[in-house]
């Protein structure tokens, strides 16, 4: 099962790093990860994921249903929203043992954020679940907790610090391209997480 973490488990790490790449002097970042997927009915399944390294790095993939014989569910809104087709999941995509895999190998032992801890759990446990014996080794947890955790010295108010937040989103969403992309919504993760951290500052 999908070890999924919340705020109230252990106080919520800060980092102080920023969003500079590659920089080995820098600390590392907090890891995001998101998923785009079929639909968001109870069928749906991962179609694309892409995630973040502590270096800043993003890697992603297509995903490919070809393997797993109940995915067959599809919705031609979500498709208008993501822009990706199956046709082009059975060309282009990994299969999903591959995909597991991968996230295990790069993601070990790491907490890994989301803005959707519900929906992209659940994608993960079907990830897994479908093709694979195993289970992530890694726990997910919110980026809302994260970010809200990096605006607290400047918020110490949570309500405060959730519109703060709320505010630091409609701004981001303004300057970013168009999300309904696995990579784009991670880099939009990394955006606010660089954006908390230097409005508490």
């Amino acid at each position: 099962m999908v070890r999924i973490r919340s705020a109230s488990d252990q106080d919520v790490e800060k980092d102080s790093s920023t969003m500079t790449k590659r920089e080995p002097e820098r600390e590392p970042q907090p890891v995001f990860l998101d998923f785009e997927a079929s639909s968001l009915a109870s069928a749906s399944y991962p179609i694309e994921v892409a995630w973040s390294l502590p270096d800043g790095t993003i890697e992603s993939h297509l995903i490919s249903p070809a393997s797993i014989e109940r995915w067959t569910d599809w919705s031609a809104q979500a498709e208008r929203l993501h822009g990706i087709s199956r046709a082009q999941l059975l060309a282009e995509g990994k299969s999903p043992a591959w995909i597991c895999r991968r996230l295990n190998e790069q993601l070990a032992d790491q907490i890994v954020y989301t803005d959707a801890p519900d929906y992209d759990g659940a994608w993960l446990n079907e990830l897994f679940s479908a093709c694979w014996g195993g289970a992530p080794h890694f726990t997910l947890a919110s980026a809302d907790d994260l970010l809200l955790g990096n605006l607290a010295s400047a918020c110490p108010d949570r309500a405060d610090a959730r519109r703060t937040l709320a505010a630091i989103k409609t701004d981001a969403r303004q300057r970013l391209l168009p999300r309904h992309q696995a990579r784009l919504d991670v880099e939009y993760l990394q955006h606010l997480l660089l954006a908390t951290l230097q409005y508490s500052e």
